[in-house]
């Protein structure tokens, strides 16, 4: 009968509190971007509303020439306020995006995959121009985040080795705070955890065994039990 490892509470507290903690900045970044968004977004349909109407009245005031003063002020200082709601949200947009982008920097490689259309849009896009595209971009990719952090994901992805050949190998990502991977055979396995621009991977040959049945366990191939896998933090991360 195989007995499981031992866990070790410490290593276990890390891991929980790395989870949490960057569970809640996605969470206050999303709650941020929701609340401005949602502002946003019914100023301009106000707005857009208003427009429509309006240009119902100048269509008509045009076509039968009876269009006073006051009514022609009345539009033109309805349609400079439309002008203005564009134009904060635009600026709103150009001033967060660079941190939506950096933050994109961070995702792993299956959650790129799933957001690849609104990442492309993010850095195609001109936020002045396209602002409204911008913004539901954004809320699609805070949303996505969010979900990834709280769970736990199984993606299929390649290493280079020293000679140049690729291997695939099997990733096993605890939400957005640190993955595992191993190759289905041998001794090619490791960690991988969130650096300021990408990914960033450190080879373990020693868990190999132990991150493959972590991933037989998350697939139901093996029966639910505690499993020992390295987690290193610096103590700024544990904070």
């Amino acid at each position: 009968q195989q007995v499981a490892p031992a866990v070790d509470p410490e290593q276990t507290r890390v891991l929980i509190l790395q989870w949490v903690k960057t569970d809640r900045l996605i969470s206050e970044e999303n709650t941020a971007w929701l609340v401005e968004s949602k502002l946003m977004q019914d100023l301009l349909s106000i707005y857009l509303k208003e427009l429509g109407l309006l240009n119902e009245e100048l269509e008509k005031a045009g076509a039968s020439a009876n269009l006073i003063d006051e009514d022609k002020e009345k539009l033109e200082a309805e349609l400079e306020r439309y002008r203005a709601a564009q134009g904060l949200l635009a600026e709103t947009m150009t001033r967060l995006l660079p941190r939506i982008q950096g933050l994109i920097a961070r995702f792993p490689k299956p959650l790129k995959d799933e957001l690849s259309a609104d990442i492309d849009a993010l850095n195609n896009l001109d936020a002045r121009k396209q602002s409204r595209d911008v913004l539901r971009s954004t809320i699609a990719l805070l949303s996505a985040a969010g979900r990834f952090n709280r769970g736990v994901t199984l993606a299929e992805e390649s290493r280079i080795l020293p000679g140049g050949k690729k291997v695939s190998v099997e990733v096993l990502y605890l939400g957005l705070a640190r993955a595992y991977y191993a190759a289905r055979s041998g001794e090619l396995a490791g960690i991988g955890v969130p650096g300021k621009e990408a990914w960033e991977w450190s080879s373990q040959p020693e868990i190999a065994n132990d991150v493959r049945q972590a991933i037989a366990v998350y697939r139901k191939d093996q029966q639910p039990q505690l499993l020992k896998l390295p987690v290193a933090l610096d103590k700024e991360e544990a904070k």
